[in-house]
């Protein structure tokens, strides 16, 4: 890995779907970072909405690619195939950047060649009752960047108990994303997840502490809330804990509790979420689960007995209740 990333491209990959609302504040943030060179692709993901005029007219300078709608995870590998940058970053449309992003990112690339990828903290942006976002409070950090030690370094161990790292924190050395290759299409949800689970196995992903991005939370590009028929952050841990076990590269292990305990609480809180809004037979089949990794989940056992006699419910993609 290069030391020296001076005048590289940059190449930020925004995939998008409806999102006239809120699409220019996304590229806005990405102009008010002032550095080039930049290479910025909206992937327009068969948005039925003026999305991509819009961004046409007022933002020329944005390279577009138009494709039927195949999900975000299909939206970001079509970007990662246009893609020419040396370095890569995502941004969701409906999240965006504070001033000082890029910079702080390839100034710490640069200075740290071992590393492969560098995330920051972010700011939750969350509507009050009304549906309205508030000002954010966002100071610019008066110290150059650091990093989080805690969540920083061959962090596959700690990925595996949280997702510490959010998709539009991230910048990776192409070289990286080469070797990582594509996001799943095959998650609804989780897909970003397994992402970084599989490239934390090649490299060293460091965190900045600093917040340089902020999440919005409660959008319609979001699917947080929803009540879905697989649960894809569970599958998506023991999928990796099957191939590569709880240990890093560099040897540093998880101890078993601690994963049975994280299964065990995403088994739980997709039974919470089926049995009352979605399917009885899911509910009581995650609550058995959810025993089984952690029997000390008692309300496990309540919500098995309970889901016995539930009566009604909806259909969540094609379970039955």
């Amino acid at each position: 890995m290069s030391g020296d990333d001076s005048g590289r491209t940059v190449s930020v990959i925004i995939p998008a779907r409806n999102a006239e609302g809120y699409i220019l504040d996304a590229l806005r943030s990405v102009r008010a970072q002032e550095y080039a060179p930049l290479e910025i692709l909206l992937v327009d993901d068969g948005s039925t909405d003026g999305t991509a005029a819009l961004v046409e007219r007022e933002m020329p300078e944005v390279k577009i690619v138009r494709q039927a709608n195949t999900g975000v995870a299909g939206a970001r590998n079509t970007g990662l195939k246009h893609a020419a940058g040396d370095f890569i970053c995502f941004l969701d449309a409906d999240d965006g950047w504070f001033p000082g992003k890029l910079a702080a990112q390839l100034s710490y690339l640069e200075q740290h060649p071992d590393v492969g990828a560098v995330s920051h903290a972010w700011l939750d942006w969350r509507p009050d009752p009304h549906g309205n976002y508030p000002p954010l409070a966002w100071q610019a950090p008066a110290a150059p960047p650091r990093a989080d030690p805690a969540q920083s370094g061959w962090i596959y161990p700690r990925l595996l108990l949280e997702p510490v790292v959010q998709t539009s924190t991230m910048m990776m050395r192409r070289e990286i994303v080469e070797m990582t290759g594509f996001f799943r299409t095959d998650l609804t949800t989780g897909e970003d997840y397994d992402y970084w689970l599989r490239l934390s196995r090649l490299s060293r992903i460091d965190k900045l502490s600093a917040p340089y991005s902020f999440y919005r939370r409660g959008s319609p590009e979001s699917l947080t809330g929803r009540i879905l028929p697989v649960n894809h952050g569970y599958e998506v841990i023991r999928a990796a804990i099957g191939r590569w076990g709880l240990a890093a590269p560099d040897g540093a292990a998880l101890p078993r509790k601690l994963i049975e305990h994280r299964l065990g609480e995403l088994a739980f809180d997709f039974a919470y979420g089926h049995f009352h809004r979605g399917s009885a037979k899911l509910a009581r089949q995650a609550s058995w689960l959810a025993f089984r990794h952690d029997p000390r989940r008692w309300r496990a056992l309540a919500y098995i007995l309970l889901s016995l006699f539930r009566v009604g419910g909806r259909k969540t993609g094609g379970a039955e209740s």
